[in-house]
C-alpha cells in the first residue's frame, strides 16, 4: 500500500473514532439532561409525571381492584386526585383539608393519620362514589363534584383526558404506555411493588433472584400488574421490563420497543438492579 493510501487510512479511522466519541458523548449530555420522569404515551403526546405522581396514581389505581371497581371509578378518582393536590400527598390544605383528595377530618373523612395514608384516603373516596347509584354514566367532572362537592364544581373536567390515559395504563387497557426513567442506584426490592401488584386479580408474582416472573391468562391484568410495578421504578431498582414482544430497558427515553426474544403468552419479567 502506498503511503498516502495509508496516510488516508488512518485520517479515515481517526475522524470515524472522533465521530463515535463525539456522538457518545453526545448521547451521554442527552441522558443527563433528561428528566426523571414516568412517562404514559398517549395519542400523539405524552404525558410526564414525578415519579410522587406516578406511585400515587398506582395507589389510587390499585385500590379501585381493591375495592371491586372497574376502570371508570379509577378515571373519576384521578382526575378528582389531579385537581385537589396535583396528585401529591399534601399534608396542607383550605382549612383542615389534607391528602391527595384533600378530604377533612371536621366532615367525618377520617382522621389526619388515615387521610394521609394514600391507600385509605383512596378507599374512603370509592366508598362515597358508590353510593351514588348513577356514578358509572355520569360525566367524570360531574360525578367527581358530587363526591367533593368543590367550590369550583368545573375545575376536574380539565383532567380527564390525563385521567383516561394514566388509568388505561394501569388498569392494563393501553398496553406498552408508561415507563420512567431514573438514575439512581437503589438495590433491587421487590417489596417497594408488592402490595400494588397483591391487589390485581388473577395474577401470580414470584421471584428467582434479581427476576420477577409475572403470570396471568389475562393479558390485560398482566399489563396492568407490569405498569403498576413500573411506576415504583425508583424505589425498586426495576431496570427492565419484558411483556410478550414488547420490552423497555431503563433509560432517558422510557420507551417500550419489540424485542427479537419474546416471552411466553401471560408472562411478564421484570429485572431487578444487583449491586455489587
Amino acid at each position: 500500500m502506498q503511503k498516502s493510501a495509508v496516510w488516508t487510512l488512518l485520517v479515515v479511522i481517526l475522524i470515524g473514532a472522533a465521530g463515535f466519541g463525539a456522538w457518545k458523548g453526545y448521547q451521554t449530555f442527552m441522558a443527563r439532561l433528561a428528566a426523571e420522569r414516568c412517562y404514559v404515551q398517549m395519542d400523539g403526546s405524552r404525558l410526564s409525571l414525578t415519579h410522587e405522581q406516578a406511585a400515587n396514581a398506582a395507589v389510587i389505581v390499585a385500590a379501585s381492584y381493591k375495592a371491586g371497581l372497574p376502570e371508570r371509578a379509577a378515571i373519576i378518582a384521578l382526575a378528582t386526585a389531579w385537581q385537589e393536590s396535583g396528585l401529591r400527598n399534601l399534608d396542607y390544605g383550605d382549612r383542615d383539608s389534607l391528602g391527595l383528595f384533600q378530604q377533612r377530618p371536621s366532615y367525618g373523612w377520617g382522621t389526619e393519620a388515615e387521610i394521609m395514608d394514600p391507600w385509605y384516603s383512596s378507599s374512603r373516596f370509592y366508598q362515597e362514589l358508590v353510593k351514588f347509584t348513577d356514578w358509572e354514566s355520569v360525566d367524570v367532572n360531574d360525578m367527581a363534584q358530587k363526591v367533593q362537592r368543590s367550590g369550583f364544581p368545573e375545575a376536574y373536567r380539565k383532567h380527564e383526558a390525563n385521567s383516561v390515559a394514566l388509568a388505561e395504563a394501569l388498569r392494563g387497557s393501553r398496553p406498552a404506555s408508561l415507563a420512567c426513567f431514573d438514575r439512581s442506584e437503589n438495590e433491587g426490592d421487590s417489596g417497594a411493588f408488592e402490595t400494588l401488584l397483591s391487589a390485581v386479580p388473577g395474577v401470580t408474582v414470584s421471584q428467582e433472584d434479581s427476576v420477577v416472573t409475572l403470570t396471568s391468562e389475562d393479558e390485560t391484568a398482566l399489563w396492568s400488574a407490569t405498569q403498576l410495578a413500573l411506576t415504583a421504578t425508583r424505589p425498586a431498582g426495576i431496570q427492565s421490563a419484558t411483556v410478550g414482544d414488547q420490552v423497555w430497558e431503563q433509560g432517558p427515553k422510557a420507551m417500550w420497543n419489540t424485542t427479537k426474544r419474546p416471552l411466553a403468552t401471560g408472562t411478564a419479567e421484570l429485572r431487578l438492579r444487583t449491586v455489587g
